[in-house]
């Protein structure tokens, strides 16, 4: 019987059914994941920079040019980052450093590898229905579960998502070449090489596990028994690309040497397991992951793996090209986890759990499953891909179940950058709170004056403009009764010499049932600082139950004020048009230092 038949045509009319309404289940249910990632990465948006997004604005107010070899070629931490750093490069010089282009590429970046991991089901595994529906809504799934947030919310992380694209775009075009050298005709595309090979420089030129990419397709070329001028040309660039890259090349004092976490091979082993099965792993715990379900988990996929490594190899003469395609995308998965191990093993099995490493993990556990539907069609049982539809629906359900955890961890993410932004528009040194965007907040306060004059991330924004104004100029104010809010707590923030204010607490806005969008601190009637909306505040939540969400929290500074002076603390709603509304007053009695 043939697999068309099987899949589209089973004699049993009911489970045909069923099979094609658990994939469209699983097909609305990878759309509806890439939904919810697109609302995160709205809510979340920020465009102050985060950790190494501060790069390029580092390197801009040192007079550093952006565009130049020198800086694209430039060694960051054990990566050579010159297509990523290309998007920051444009992103400070055409946007302001604001964010918005980096975050788009990402987001555009993972689209598009869903279509190409969507087309690839199609073109060489011969997907069609049911079947092809279950694998690009497994794949939506996994390429926007919001378990990976860092990647998706955090701009300098293109890096992460182009690695994973050129990986897939470098194995699809070695495979579409040999199988144009299967057919009758024998034609030699080289276009498909010669693509290829620029993925693989492309990933090569993204992230350090590019570095596998070149030697991959190499023993790939030589196990399909293509020309030599093939296998020639994937070793000549892969010999020469490695040795440019190692050129001049340090490694990072920060990092464990490699050589040296080579010598406990068990703890790179329990690592790797933790980086896939951290998947598995994450839960409602304190610290969203359980190390013994993730090594349990990490073991089983890494054994099905092997299994379908070695059933490959040893049925290479028949195999099929988008198992193929699968397997090499599995080698370089679990070879980006033992590159990783090399350089984070000394850190811990915790620190495998890294969101940003999700992006990876779920893309080894998309192979897998699609192994095991090729498994199911190819295959004389006709229960075991329904079996394996009803598994994926259940696995949808759990993440459904999860999913507000790690969206909780990035709205607190988030929340922190913008309290860190409210600090640095009021000019406010808040050290603790600037270091929750960079660990030396030194630094960032060093190119705040650049990043003013230049117009850049917060400071192209209109936040600064109304500073010294009154409450009119910036909204309409309302009623007082309009809102509900608290302060919860003042403390005094001392910044040469003077004594600014930190102030902390909750706003609801009663008539739109909503909560704030941004405070502003009046004193002597006019606005001495900025301040953030967003913080978690469930202890609120459970005592006002007419509240949706309890993401009601703000952190607010007030530059300057006169100890013997009022504070005004107004909430601002909406935005066209805004409306202010006072929350509460703080008398000089209230602040402490």
């Amino acid at each position: 019987m043939t697999r068309e038949r099987l899949v589209e045509e089973p004699d049993n009319a009911l489970q045909q059914r069923t099979i094609s309404v658990l994939s469209w289940l699983i097909f609305f249910g990878g759309w509806i994941t890439i939904g919810i990632a697109l609302w995160m990465v709205v809510v979340c948006y920020t465009s102050l920079p985060w950790s190494d997004g501060w790069t390029p604005i580092f390197a801009a107010a040192h007079g550093e040019k952006l565009f130049s070899l020198r800086w694209l070629w430039q060694q960051h931490n054990e990566h050579r980052l010159a297509i990523p750093r290309i998007f920051l490069a444009l992103d400070l010089r055409l946007f302001h450093a604001n964010q918005k282009l980096l975050l788009s590429t990402i987001f555009i970046v993972q689209l598009l590898h869903v279509w190409l991991l969507s087309w690839s089901m199609r073109s060489l595994g011969g997907w069609r229905g049911p079947v092809w529906r279950t694998g690009t809504g497994l794949a939506a799934f996994c390429l926007f579960s919001p378990t990976q947030w860092e990647n998706l919310t955090w701009g300098f992380q293109t890096c992460f998502v182009l690695s994973g694209l050129f990986a897939t775009l470098s194995f699809v075009a070695l495979l579409l070449y040999w199988r144009s050298t299967q057919a009758e005709s024998r034609s030699q595309h080289w276009e498909l090489v010669v693509l290829s090979v620029l993925a693989a420089l492309g990933g090569l030129l993204s992230l350090a596990n590019g570095l596998l990419l070149l030697p991959l397709l190499f023993v790939a070329a030589l196990v399909l028994r293509l020309s030599y001028a093939v296998t020639s040309t994937y070793l000549i660039t892969a010999v020469v690309s490695t040795i440019l890259y190692f050129h001049n090349y340090v490694r990072p004092a920060q990092n464990p040497d490699p050589a040296a976490s080579l010598s406990s091979p068990i703890k790179i082993v329990q690592y790797v397991a933790v980086y896939f099965g951290s998947v598995w792993g994450f839960g409602n715990s304190s610290a969203h992951h359980n190390v013994q379900v993730a090594l349990a988990g990490g073991f089983t996929g890494l054994g099905l793996a092997a299994v379908f490594f070695l059933g490959l190899a040893l049925a290479r003469k028949t195999a099929n090209a988008f198992a193929l395609q699968l397997v090499l995308i599995l080698v370089f998965c679990v070879g980006s986890a033992f590159l990783t191990a090399l350089g984070r093993v000394a850190y811990g099995n915790g620190q495998a759990f890294a969101p940003r490493y999700q992006t990876v993990a779920l893309v080894f556990w998309w192979c897998l499953g699609c192994l095991l539907i090729g498994r199911s069609i190819t295959g004389h049982s006709r229960t075991l891909l329904p079996a394996i539809q009803v598994l994926l629906v259940v696995v949808f359900l759990r993440g459904a179940d999860l999913v507000r955890f790690p969206l909780r961890d990035a709205r607190e993410h988030a929340f922190q950058q913008k309290a860190a932004a409210a600090a640095l528009i009021s000019g406010v040194d808040d050290r603790d709170q600037i270091q929750q965007t960079y660990p030396y907040g030194e630094d960032v306060l060093k190119v705040v004056p650049f990043i003013r004059a230049s117009r850049l991330s917060i400071f192209q924004e209109s936040g600064q403009s109304y500073l010294g104004s009154p409450i009119s100029s910036v909204a309409r104010e309302s009623a007082r009764d309009q809102c509900r809010g608290a302060i919860q707590a003042v403390s005094t923030v001392k910044t040469d010499g003077r004594q600014d204010l930190r102030i902390a607490g909750w706003a609801w806005n009663v008539a739109g049932q909503n909560p704030l969008s941004y405070i502003v601190v009046v004193a002597d009637e006019k606005a001495v600082g900025v301040g953030a909306a967003g913080d978690w505040r469930p202890t609120i939540r459970a005592v006002h139950s007419y509240m949706n969400t309890s993401f009601i929290g703000f952190t607010a500074y007030a530059k300057s004020v006169v100890a013997t002076q009022p504070v005004d603390i107004y909430a601002v709603f909406g935005s066209k048009p805004a409306e202010a509304c006072l929350v509460a007053t703080i008398p000089p009695g209230l602040r402490r230092d």
